[in-house]
């Protein structure tokens, strides 16, 4: 996996090295690499994470551990 570091200038006026914001341009291929993972992962959190968190899962909220702790 490798990147391209490279900086950006906040302002047009840039003169010094804290004018300038790095950013890091990842490589296609490891982007390609995350999208895919995560959609092929994505039907299957349900199943992978357990029902008492909450996080990222679709359907799911944070009232719900709420929910579950009062029925506990």
């Amino acid at each position: 996996n490798e990147a391209l570091v490279t900086l950006i200038p906040k302002r047009p006026d840039a003169a010094t090295l804290f004018d300038y914001r790095p950013i890091s341009l990842i490589h296609i291929v490891a982007k390609l690499f995350a999208k895919v993972l995560s959609l092929r992962l994505a039907p299957r959190l349900g199943e992978l994470v357990s029902s008492n968190q909450s996080a990222f899962i679709v359907g799911r909220s944070v009232h719900d551990n709420f929910i579950l702790v009062q029925q506990t």
